[in-house]
């Protein structure tokens, strides 16, 4: 890369009006963008002195909180911001000539400088009743959350570094949760078990299905699982897959004897080496062309496979199975075999125990149901 095509890289990211996600994912000038930081301190400027809207949203969407690279912001959680502050973004842009004529000193080289509280809230207003969901309906209360999440945090990030000038967090309407509103995720031993059974003579859907449910694991990590991750320990006589999970916490799990006899199956089915090597690169699960799955593919084909099946017990679910759901039966089904709270958080990797308890949460009503401890025989 020459210096002129550095140069216009820079101009791009700092300057562009044609805001693309392809053009905030390009991790590759995330140095040169930095490298401005430094220059600006040097000079005794605000480190984001000259940036943009977009270099601002690029370099929070980059920006590294931890000095080893993999425990950094992973690329889907990178897709994700993306496509948040890209829809939050093209909303100003939209109301650009209300902007205009609304705000006094207006600013005509920032959208973002001319926030005020008034217009975060009217557009968290129309985030929650606009037709934006699936089936043209307006956004469930979990995926509504998650998107003021990551506003409210890219506010905090311009207020914080001095490119806006109000604290436009601070007046952010609550999109809190309700307990009643969390997605039941819920999914029991013979639920699985059924799915399991139907799915015996497929290789290809059995060893996804049972991995998902004997591992805990997140539809991300297993879709990005390398051959070279599964090993035998010797310490233990046991085989485990290690590898990095969500925020780049490493994780290293159990793998029981019949779900590495499935991986094996589906890796013989796709015609792929069953030898454990600490140098095969090769995807643990791979597609037909023998190549990496993306997560979200991943997460589809688990979706149809479940689906398809139409067993009794998908015809009345609130909500429908995913590969989540897997994974909260990996916590309920491990309650139930005698494993206390903090075990089944610590093998799930939560930070905070009370995201382990809401899996648990049906489970635990019925350990403490008091009419358990009646004595039925006096009636």
């Amino acid at each position: 890369m020459n210096d002129l095509t550095i140069h216009n890289k820079q101009i791009d990211i700092l300057n562009s009006n044609n805001i693309t996600p392809s053009m905030l994912l390009n991790d590759e000038t995330f140095y040169l963008v930095e490298e401005l930081t430094v220059k600006n301190e040097r000079q005794e400027l605000n480190r984001f002195s000259g940036f943009s809207d977009l270099a601002m949203m690029y370099y929070f969407i980059h920006r590294e909180k931890h000095v080893r690279h993999g425990r950094n912001r992973g690329g889907n959680t990178k897709q994700e911001y993306t496509r948040i502050l890209l829809q939050f973004y093209k909303y100003l842009e939209d109301n650009r000539s209300f902007f205009e004529q609304e705000v006094s000193d207006y600013d005509e080289s920032s959208l973002l400088k001319n926030l005020r509280p008034r217009h975060v809230n009217a557009f968290q207003k129309y985030l929650s009743t606009a037709s934006l969901g699936r089936g043209g309906k307006p956004y469930k209360a979990a995926t509504l959350h998650q998107k003021n999440t990551v506003i409210k945090g890219f506010l905090i990030f311009l207020f914080d570094n001095g490119y806006i000038q109000d604290p436009l967090h601070q007046s952010m309407l609550s999109t809190s949760i309700s307990k009643d509103e969390i997605p039941n995720r819920d999914l029991y031993y013979h639920e699985v078990k059924q799915l399991l059974d139907l799915y015996q003579n497929n290789p290809i859907t059995l060893g996804l299905l049972t991995t998902l449910s004997m591992t805990g694991l997140r539809i991300q990590e297993v879709a990005k699982a390398k051959m070279k991750d599964l090993y035998y320990d010797a310490i233990s006589g046991n085989y485990r897959l290690r590898g990095i999970g969500k925020g780049g916490t490493p994780f290293d799990v159990l793998i029981h004897p019949v779900n590495f006899e499935r991986i094996m199956a589906f890796r013989k089915r796709r015609r792929m080496s069953t030898a454990l090597d600490p140098l095969d690169e090769s995807p643990l699960f791979a597609t037909q062309k023998r190549e990496q799955y993306g997560y979200k593919n991943l997460s589809n084909f688990i979706i149809r496979e479940v689906n398809k099946t139409n067993l009794p017990f998908l015809v009345h679910r609130e909500s429908k199975i995913t590969p989540h759901s897997f994974r909260h039966f990996f916590a309920i089904y491990s309650r139930q075999m005698g494993a206390d709270i903090s075990e089944i958080q610590q093998a799930l990797r939560h930070k905070d125990r009370r995201t382990t308890e809401r899996y648990l949460e049906k489970v635990l009503e019925r350990e403490r149901e008091v009419a358990l401890r009646w004595d039925q025989s006096k009636f």
